[in-house]
């Protein structure tokens, strides 16, 4: 890892990306930034109404357009959107900027943290499940190209999943 990097945490929704993220970043005494929220700030607007007002092509811009604001700076853990790697020049940027972390759970996992959530805009299907399901399948390349390492986080709280982040940083990866 280069020293006063950032670390970016990928993965699904639901794969624990804030709240992990959070345990890291205190671990580390480094800034913690939820890309999500800093969407929701920049456009006044919650996701699912920019999704439902400008569609997922617009939300994907003001995605980008956030991480390449706060990828300029260091010593930052990065929760970004499930979505982020979608996007060629996000994972580039990423890669430039520090070391990205793919958290992997299982659908059933996956399924188990978000089916209350009425904020998960891909999942407002007649079969959320089976929506989840699609999007993991069609994201799974994109993760696996995306990260320097995963760590897995079935049945793990987050400040095991930071500890397990932070020993692999700690050993060159």
């Amino acid at each position: 890892m280069a020293s006063a990097g950032n670390i970016y945490l990928i993965g699904m929704m639901g794969s624990g990306k804030t709240v992990t993220g959070k345990a890291l970043a205190e671990q580390l005494g480094y800034a913690f930034v939820d890309l999500d929220v800093e969407i929701q700030a920049k456009e006044g607007r919650s996701i699912p109404e920019i999704f439902a007002g400008s569609g997922e092509p617009y939300f994907r811009d003001a995605e980008s357009s956030v991480l390449e604001r706060f990828s300029k700076k260091a010593k930052q853990v990065i929760a970004t959107g499930g979505g982020i790697v979608l996007r060629e020049e996000n994972v580039r940027r990423m890669k430039e900027t520090g070391t990205v972390v793919l958290l992997d759970a299982s659908v059933e996992s996956l399924w188990q943290r978000v089916r209350y959530s009425k904020d998960r805009p891909l999942l407002n299907k007649p079969d959320p499940l089976g929506a989840l399901r699609k999007i993991l399948s069609d994201r799974g390349t994109f993760y696996s190209k995306a990260c320097h390492f995963s760590v897995p986080t079935d049945g793990k709280i987050a400040e095991e999943v930071a500890h397990e982040i932070l020993g692999r940083l700690r050993s060159g990866i």
